[in-house]
């Protein structure tokens, strides 16, 4: 979507150009066309063009009674956007809205707002951007001006994509393309096909995502009358090469970051294309064990420094530690990861992050801890953050009406109040009151608020666990008819037809030859084992592997069970009577849960043990846990902790429990896990 946005950028200033002529101007109006006006501009320095927008932009406001075309707000607007002055550039887009709500045109409401949000998207001030879309938005539904209408919901839509609320962007997206394909506008539907393959991507629907990026690629034919149909062209290729990077389906993603190449120069045409693509086949190749792939991590570096594209600069510093860290060149690989790092974490790009800190933690082994945690950390804080903008959108939705009309009602109010001074002292210590009532009304309902999105959190943590446990029982009950349907089969079926075959057989009272007697009295052994097999069998599958009820101690000997790779591996579990799970909290049977799972991987990956042993046991301050092997182990002193056991320490650090292992060679290793429990709210 970034030549999307460039080109609303450029032409948003130029919407109210429509707007009917007025013609009471005073003088200071007259002069301001010398100095606004964009034709001026052609044969003056970017410092002279300064200047002048700032001398205009002086005339207007200490003539704020001036009768001003909306042309003049969005031309200067224009001048300090390009002259890179983004706050004056909304500042005076703000005046406009503001004059637009007090004269109720609807028109100059909807262009001054559109223009707000576009150049707060540019600037990544994503929450202002979505406030301001969706107040044009409300007055487009009013003016039914579906083409702009389907425009604002497209940008809302990449906002709530860029939050991972994919979702909200999908249903958006979808209205979108409704209004593109209804009014016939190419370029809309064209943004829509590659906003929903992005938020497809997001829900880890690749397949879907490509159809949409295909689809993508066939619209984009009905483009070539724009001048950059060629980078529209050339987009979906570049977002199908990343899906394949993703899969790690790296000779695809090698043919279509090839096929986007081949479409233009964009080295020239649009170098951070050529960057994307660039990288996206140098990456490829070098995870095929391609070392030629280091001159082009070099050279989109150069080019994203040169164009101060910070996604390029990013994402090249990241693919040269990798590579470097591949050498085993540990120096220059966190050279590289900790610059792109800064700036991941400095433009909120957390995905990236997320990347830097995995592979920091393989480069730098002396803070492998510290960077485990910092991974841990960040992951879990933006699952919360996305729950948060999920509900802050849908709040600015729901409000935006109440807003505009609460603004109108405090512009008519400020009219009053300044023809009538009087009245004024009066109004201000009435509305300073009502606003202190307001403000402490909304403080307590924001603590409740806070309060009932815990308590849901709680719940929601409860239901997810039930369900675990649900899902579970189900699949022991499905287990359980399956063995009584195949040991009625064979004990009913096969058993049957073999002894009639044994009977049969007996007609060796009419063949009495010693051969045909030593034959038949072989086959007859032979019946008579396998029908002692079948029985065996049947009597096992009738065996019910857990009797035991849909509870915490079941869902664990169902993971060993589950989990066991080695098939001479015995498990010994031996779990204390006397624990009522149900009283223990949600939250620690998770953790739980969590250490068991890697605790088990972890033996079946090294510890090369035949006998594993599993003990929970009530202790005088809560629970205590030993799994122990009797594998090869390993030295303390010298082995390097994984991330494994870093996650296990972590999660028992989180429960304020205490976490130890005991290993020695050929003998074993042992878990050691203690879990304090308030006897106040957990008994036995």
């Amino acid at each position: 979507m970034k030549l999307f946005t460039t080109i609303f950028i450029f032409s948003i200033f130029f919407i109210g150009c429509e707007r009917k002529n007025q013609n009471s101007y005073t003088s200071n109006a007259n002069n301001l066309d010398s100095l606004i006006s964009t034709s001026t501009y052609k044969n003056i320095t970017k410092e002279e063009r300064l200047e002048k927008a700032l001398l205009a932009s002086e005339i207007i406001q200490k003539n704020d009674t001036l009768v001003m075309s909306s042309d003049y707000y969005f031309e200067l607007a224009d001048s300090f956007f390009q002259l890179g002055e983004s706050e004056k550039c909304i500042h005076l887009l703000q005046k406009l809205y503001q004059k637009s709500i007090l004269l109720n045109d609807n028109e100059g409401i909807q262009n001054a707002s559109y223009s707000i949000a576009i150049v707060y998207n540019k600037e990544t001030k994503y929450d202002s951007a979505y406030y301001y879309f969706t107040k044009s938005e409300k007055v487009l539904l009013k003016e039914k001006n579906e083409n702009l209408l389907g425009n604002v919901k497209i940008w809302k839509a990449e906002i709530l994509s860029f939050k991972n609320d994919y979702v909200g962007a999908e249903k958006l997206a979808i209205e979108a393309l409704k209004y593109g394909i209804e009014k016939k506008n190419n370029l809309l539907i064209y943004n829509c096909y590659l906003t929903l393959g992005s938020t497809l991507v997001g829900l880890d629907n690749y397949e879907k995502a490509v159809d949409y990026y295909n689809k993508a690629i066939e619209i984009s034919e009905k483009l070539k009358s724009n001048s950059n149909y060629l980078s529209y062209k050339c987009q979906p290729y570049n977002h199908i090469a990343n899906i394949y990077v993703k899969t790690q389906e790296y000779e695809k993603a090698i043919a279509f970051a090839k096929q986007g190449l081949a479409i233009a120069n964009f080295k020239k045409v649009d170098p951070p294309i050529y960057c994307y693509l660039t990288n996206k086949l140098a990456y490829s190749k070098f995870k095929l064990g391609n070392k030629s792939s280091l001159k082009q991590f070099e050279e989109t570096l150069k080019i994203g420094d040169r164009i101060n594209n910070i996604p390029v600069q990013i994402t090249s510093k990241t693919y040269l530690g990798e590579y470097y860290l591949n050498q085993k060149n540990y120096s220059i690989a966190n050279y590289y990861l900790k610059e792109a790092l800064l700036q991941a974490r400095k433009n909120n790009l957390f995905e990236d992050e997320l990347t830097i800190l995995k592979l920091l933690t393989l480069a730098s082994p002396q803070n492998e801890f510290y960077y485990t945690n910092k991974y841990i950390y960040l992951k879990d804080s933006l699952q919360d953050v996305e729950r948060t903008s999920r509900n802050k959108y849908a709040r600015i939705e729901f409000e935006t009406d109440q807003i505009i009309q609460e603004k109108i009602i405090a512009e008519n109010k400020k009219n009053e109040i300044s023809k009538q001074f009087i009245l004024y002292a009066i109004m201000s210590a009435l509305v300073l009151l009502l606003l202190l009532i307001i403000l402490y009304r909304k403080n307590n309902n924001i603590k409740l608020e806070k309060l009932f999105r815990k308590q849901e959190q709680a719940l929601n943590d409860s239901q997810i666990y039930n369900l675990m446990l649900s899902n579970q029982q189900k699949m022991e009950e499905g287990k359980l008819i399956e063995k009584q349907r195949i040991s009625r089969d064979l004990h009913d079926g096969i058993i049957g037809k073999l002894s009639a075959i044994r009977m049969n057989l007996y007609e060796i009272k009419y063949s009495q030859s010693p051969e045909s007697i030593k034959k038949y009295l072989e086959h007859i052994a032979e019946m008579k084992n396998i029908e002692e097999e079948i029985r065996n069998l049947t009597h096992e599958l009738n065996t019910n592997v857990f009797s035991g009820s849909d509870d915490f101690e079941t869902t664990i000997k169902a993971l060993f069970t589950e989990l066991n790779n080695n098939p001479i591996t015995k498990i010994n579990i031996a779990i204390d009577p006397r624990i009522d799970w149900s009283l223990v909290d949600i939250n620690v049977k998770m953790n739980l849960y969590r250490v068991f799972q890697e605790a088990l991987q972890n033996i079946n990956k090294y510890a090369d043990a035949y006998i594993i042993t599993i003990a929970i046991a009530k202790s005088e301050t809560g629970i205590s846990i030993q799994i122990a092997d009797n594998g090869k182990g390993f030295d303390l002193t010298q082995a390097k902790k994984g991330i494994g056991l870093k996650n296990m320490n972590h999660r028992a650090m989180e429960l304020k429990g205490q976490f130890s292992i005991e290993s020695k060679q050929n003998i074993g290793t042992k878990i050691n896990l203690s879990i304090p429990i308030e006897f106040n709210s957990f008994e036995f």
